[in-house]
């Protein structure tokens, strides 16, 4: 599944991360605080072992499986890799990781693990507040994970999977329209079986396309796609579906089955198959010849010849394009057609080429195509990504696809099916009678309906039953295909507000259908207690503790200093001129001061003055400044949609922080200390035992991680 929820790699490694960087990542979830002193009673209690615990607990230690024991739990070696491999995305990218590594990762996800018994056994999961946080993430996720699983990825992966291959093929459309006469149908797929009769007999595909084919691309000149009904090589994703999969399932040099989409039937005969080809980006100058004659054609082919030439002895294609090319789309940008694909719907020899340029900067021979001469050049390759790669992008392309909503749809009705779903599509007619179907829905949603109307059951699913009021409130939401009758309209809502609900049945079910899923809500709902747990006793603490902060600032001073600085003066404007004005002033022997106070003073200026200590080179636009002597000035430079001016202002010697200055340090750094002293506390209380030597079997079917000095 994609919705690989990053929080639990984050949770068990937030002790390099700063609060307020975590607060980033998550929302801050502000709680009722309950006082710290709860959990000190927690930890204040002993967890007794009798005998029988402790040579239980020996036995499971002396398990080399085990790798760490915590508050009567047992963390194998296969767990330990579960947990790893998540945080990483696979089991490779984990096997290619140190021992170093495996063993900071235990000493991290055992502290995770002792927070969140912590807070559980202060109960801080009764909280009222973090269960309806809870129960909201999972409200807002199971469908659309549910929906993601079952619809998507299927279609993902099947795109991606045909996409390494790319079709030739032709085709012969006879038009047959969705709600033809059954005579009608039945003489179209009689004229097509018969084309494809005389085809197997020998004669020529093209030539049947030519004739019979009401395709209008059939009719098209030669060179351009559709020409005679040969297509030209295409993938996946770029046809309807029933097409697509015809196309694909045809070997080559053969005709398909007769098949029928949206627009009639079809025969395809397929020429050809070919590895996929990565995307290019190419720019081109066309000529056209004056006239007709041979003469014309040879005189731009000449001229062509002579700019490649130049190109190669060094002329910039893109300057020459802009001179010399006389297609109107592309000059302006030195040739620049930008990407392309292979399955594009372009002239067949002018793609040809380009796709067969293999180095950025490879010039083309010349080309021609119906619309003129062509020199191509290559600016650019794309690389095919792997599946991981291309998921998000093609999971795009899918949701606008017309399978995606049909495959849905087939999801809904197969649930409906397995959880009995029925409908009293009579009495929703009865509401409706006289109703044209185009007024159809506005009345749904916005009758005043009597009560015995509005909870009056109209359908069932397991053991749910929904009323008329609710498929009224569905329809408010939602807009619905146009039908032809009133009664097709009708079944057509309340079919799509049964499916709607049988989705939303499918996803209350989810943990029960779902490993991934239960895990991830359970992983939910531990961070949710571990940052509750780290805002009452760590970082509401330490934020909230002046005396203990001033204490531990006044211990540690020499921690807390500023470098010798650069004071810039910063003038900013969207204006060029304002600022160039600004700069003749000061070049005139205008103060600094002088300047701020008019600034300060006009409540409408049109350039904003600040002061920047700055330690050190930013790669940024200030270092632009360092370079200059105290009192020297950048000149104006372009900064954010605006302008900026600097000027140097001297130096700052380097000196102590005040604790004000340094109160974000001393309270990360103080909050760091308190979480130490928690995990001490957790680690004794819980009796933690880790055996990180074992780690060095981690992932060894994989492969074997470096070997690592650290010690148990």
């Amino acid at each position: 599944m994609r919705y690989v929820w990053g929080l639990f790699g984050t949770l068990i490694t937030f002790r390099a991360i700063p609060h307020s960087s975590i607060m980033n990542v998550m929302v801050k979830y502000r709680f009722s605080t309950r006082l710290f002193s709860l959990l000190l009673l927690v930890l204040a209690v002993g967890a007794g072992c009798g005998g029988a615990q402790r040579a239980t607990r020996s036995m499971e230690a002396a398990n080399l499986d085990v790798v760490a024991l915590f508050a009567g739990q047992t963390l194998t070696l296969d767990a330990f890799e579960e947990r790893y491999a998540r945080t990483l995305g696979s089991r490779e990218a984990a096997a290619d990781d140190s021992l170093e590594a495996y063993q900071d990762f235990l000493d991290r996800y055992v502290n995770f693990r002792l927070k969140v018994l912590a807070a559980r056994e202060a109960g801080l999961h009764e909280d009222s507040t973090l269960r309806r946080e809870i129960l909201d993430y999972r409200a807002n996720l199971a469908r659309p994970y549910l929906l993601e699983q079952e619809v998507v990825e299927p279609i993902v992966r099947d795109l991606y999977e045909k996409r390494q291959e790319m079709i030739d093929a032709s085709h012969i459309l006879l038009r047959v329209e969705a709600d033809a006469a059954p005579a009608d149908t039945l003489a179209a797929y009689n004229k097509l079986a018969a084309i494809a009769d005389s085809i197997r007999q020998g004669v020529d595909f093209g030539e049947m396309a030519a004739r019979h084919s009401e395709d209008p691309s059939a009719q098209r000149p030669e060179g351009n796609p559709g020409h005679r009904g040969r297509l030209g090589f295409f993938s996946a994703g770029r046809m309807v579906e029933a097409f697509e999969d015809a196309a694909y399932d045809t070997p080559v040099d053969s005709l398909s089955a007769i098949i029928r989409t949206q627009f009639g039937y079809h025969l395809l005969y397929v020429h050809a198959r070919k590895p996929a080809q990565p995307d290019v980006r190419v720019a081109h100058i066309m000529m056209q010849p004056e006239g007709q004659t041979p003469e014309d054609s040879a005189s731009v082919r000449a001229q062509l010849e002579d700019l490649k030439a130049k190109i190669a002895a060094g002329a910039d294609f893109g300057e020459l394009a802009r001179r010399y090319s006389v297609d109107p789309s592309s000059k302006g940008r030195g040739g620049d057609v930008g990407w392309i694909r292979a399955d594009q719907p372009l002239v067949a020899s002018f793609k040809d080429v380009a796709f067969a340029l293999e180095n950025e900067g490879d010039l083309s021979e010349i080309v021609l195509t119906p619309y003129g001469y062509h020199l191509i050049q290559l600016l650019d390759r794309k690389k095919l990504d792997n599946y991981e790669a291309s998921y998000e992008e093609l999971k795009k392309e899918v949701s606008r696809l017309p399978r995606a909503q049909r495959a849905e749809q087939q999801f809904a009705e197969a649930a409906r099916e397995r959880r009995g779903g029925t409908i009293d599509t009579a009495f929703v007619l009865q509401q409706f009678e006289g109703v044209s179907a185009d007024s159809i829905h506005y009345q749904l949603v916005s009758n005043e309906w009597p009560a015995d109307v509005r909870f009056h059951p109209i359908a069932t699913l397991g053991d749910s039953t929904y009323t008329f009021g609710q498929l009224r409130d569905f329809g408010q939401a939602h807009r619905f295909q146009r039908q032809a009758n009133p009664k097709a309209q009708v079944v057509t809502i309340v079919e799509q507000f049964l499916n709607n609900k049988a989705i939303d049945y499918e996803a209350a079910a989810l943990e029960g259908r779902n490993e991934e899923f239960r895990v991830l809500m359970d992983e939910f709902r531990d961070g949710l207690l571990l940052f509750r747990l780290m805002e009452d006793s760590v970082w509401t603490a330490a934020a909230q503790d002046t005396v203990a902060l001033e204490t531990y600032f006044q211990a540690h001073a020499d921690a807390y200093r500023f470098p010798e600085r650069t004071r810039l003066i910063e003038f900013y404007s969207s204006s060029d001129s304002a600022l160039q004005a600004l700069d003749t002033r000061l070049a005139s022997g205008a103060s600094i001061a002088a300047l701020a106070a008019e600034i300060a003073a006009d409540t409408l200026a049109s350039v904003r003055m600040d002061t920047m200590l700055v330690a050190g080179r930013t790669e940024s636009v200030y270092d632009r400044a360092f370079s200059l002597g105290e009192g020297e000035r950048t000149g104006v430079l372009p900064y954010q949609n605006g302008h900026l001016l600097l000027v140097h202002d001297g130096m700052e010697a380097a000196r102590p922080k005040t604790f004000a200055e340094a109160r974000t340090e001393v309270t990360s750094d103080y909050q760091q200390v308190l979480e130490d002293r928690l995990i001490a506390r957790l680690r004794d209380h819980y009796n933690v035992r880790t055996f990180p030597d074992r780690l060095t079997r981690a992932f060894a079917g994989e492969a074997a991680p470096a070997s690592s000095t650290a010690t148990q």
